[in-house]
């Protein structure tokens, strides 16, 4: 039987390949952001963007289905500077709109389920920071997580409606591995492999 990685350890590992680093075997501390990635959702592999392309300060948050759809604003950059474990089998990590140069956040500063996210010019609160942490099958990590507020990680970023077959809107609600609240990374326009 093949041994099992700990996610932290493959999640580093694939950080420090992509940063050209040599990989520790252990949760980077601090890293280079890594841009130009797609947040893609796994209940329908849509990809994290802001509504109607907008680069303003508190534009929406979305997820694009359509492939027909490309948005500026489908490209983030995980601020792997700001990793670190903050539990066990978690890290902590801010992610950044390219084309708004602005944060990732619950729309309110004491967020509930239900709360909207939008982005916001960076400032290094908690309020933009999230909490990651991994699916299990059995003893297995899956690759997927969970992005939870710090400030209230008893929510995750989830799928909220479906509107026309081509975007769907995004809120908060309560942090339960279903496969609406799980996202995985991958460098913009790639595709994911099985999984």
């Amino acid at each position: 039987m093949p041994k099992r990685l700990h996610p932290a350890r493959v999640l580093a590992a694939a950080v420090l390949a992509v940063a050209g680093l040599a990989a520790s075997g252990q949760a980077p501390v601090s890293a280079a952001p890594l841009p130009g990635q797609d947040l893609i959702n796994k209940m329908d592999g849509s990809r994290l963007a802001l509504l109607g392309n907008s680069t303003a300060e508190g534009a929406t948050g979305i997820t694009l289905r359509d492939p027909a759809w490309k948005y500026s604003t489908e490209r983030w950059e995980i601020d792997l500077s700001a990793w670190q474990a903050d539990a066990p089998h978690t890290y902590t990590a801010t992610l950044r709109n390219e084309a708004a140069n602005k944060c990732l956040q619950p729309a309110a500063a004491t967020p509930q389920r239900g709360t909207t996210v939008v982005v916001r010019t960076c400032d290094g609160s908690r309020l933009q920071k999230w909490s990651l942490y991994p699916e299990r099958v059995g003893d297995s990590y899956t690759g997927w997580w969970m992005y939870r507020p710090m400030v209230d990680e008893k929510l995750a970023l989830s799928l909220n409606k479906y509107n026309d077959g081509s975007w769907d809107s995004l809120y908060l609600n309560i942090a339960q591995p279903s496969s609406d609240r799980l996202w995985r990374r991958t460098t913009d326009d790639t595709p994911l492999a099985n999984g």
